[in-house]
């Protein structure tokens, strides 16, 4: 089977590019605007570009699954680019997705977000509203709807995971939350909380992501998922986990420094409460997620120490 990834440089497609070569015939896309991974095995990534109509017509030729994960990933970016992030999230998506049609295409998946569902009530399943409160969240549930629409009118097998956040160690590393914590305690840096730290997220890891990828790959699934864990916790849990991690395996903590809210323009969820219902992905793929924050963060404070012992 020949399988498309695009964003293959980034955190998830280096990663799911590694878990997929020795299996499919695996071409990676990326136009290193954020990954710069170039070779991941045997495997070369070539730089092309998802908003290029002649680059996507050409890299989904002869492809039977198309894996879209290009695009801008924070609200962040979307906030102070929102004309390259519509381009990059809305119109990249809209190319892959007509040209996959064209082309002939098995089974497109779509990396969406939690996001789309804004300030979500407690309990979150797929048929919670789409109640998006920013600009990132906006573009990938409008790119959703993209997906959604050839599925209806063109018969493309589309599959969409709402991913949470997504954190550990892949082939590469990104700055999320956990990732930036351990990285801090290792410097022995202070850990700054802004606001409360009350607000919740639910995580899930990189590793855990790319084998919900490879599952649905397998069985030619379609349909719309939540993608997350049972791990839903506060930045303060995680400030918590991480300091008790490294008072056990390396024997300090580091202070934790409190500040006021910096804000988001509102654009971020603030909930306290969180159920996220993720049954569906569980019944259906047969996937549950195996590794666990409070493992994660423990791999990555001991890393350093086993590496300096050999």
């Amino acid at each position: 089977m020949k399988v498309l990834i695009t964003g293959a440089a980034g955190f998830i497609g280096s990663t799911l590019v590694a878990t997929l070569r020795n299996d499919y015939d695996v071409r990676a896309i990326d136009n290193f605007s954020v990954g710069h991974v170039r070779r991941i095995g045997d495997i070369t990534v070539e730089e092309m570009d998802v908003t290029q109509l002649e680059h996507v017509e050409e890299m989904v030729c002869g492809r039977d699954v198309v894996v879209h994960l290009a695009g801008y990933t924070g609200i962040p970016a979307c906030e102070n680019d929102p004309e390259g992030a519509a381009r990059n999230i809305l119109v990249g998506t809209k190319y892959i997705t007509e040209a996959s049609v064209r082309a002939g295409v098995k089974q497109l998946l779509f990396s969406s977000s939690f996001a789309v569902y804004g300030d979500a009530p407690t309990h979150v399943s797929e048929c919670s509203p789409v109640a998006p409160i920013g600009m990132y969240g906006n573009l990938r549930a409008a790119s959703e709807y993209v997906l959604l629409a050839a599925r209806h009118l063109d018969g493309l097998n589309t599959l969409i995971f709402r991913q949470t956040n997504v954190y550990g160690k892949g082939v590469t590393t990104k700055r999320t939350v956990v990732n930036l914590l351990s990285e801090q305690v290792l410097k022995r840096e202070a850990i700054t909380v802004y606001g409360t730290g009350e607000q919740v997220r639910n995580f899930v890891h990189v590793l855990d992501t790319v084998r919900a990828y490879k599952l649905a790959i397998e069985r030619g699934s379609g349909g719309l998922y939540n993608l997350g864990s049972a791990e839903t916790l506060s930045v303060n849990d995680i400030v918590r986990t991480v300091n008790d991690a490294s008072y056990h395996l390396l024997g300090y903590q580091v202070p934790v420094e409190h500040k006021p809210d910096r804000g988001a323009g509102k654009r971020e969820i603030a909930s306290t409460e969180l159920v996220l219902d993720v049954r569906k992905v569980q019944r259906e793929l047969g996937w549950t997620a195996e590794h666990t924050v409070r493992g994660t963060v423990e791999q990555m404070l001991a890393a350093p120490a086993t590496a300096g012992a050999r």
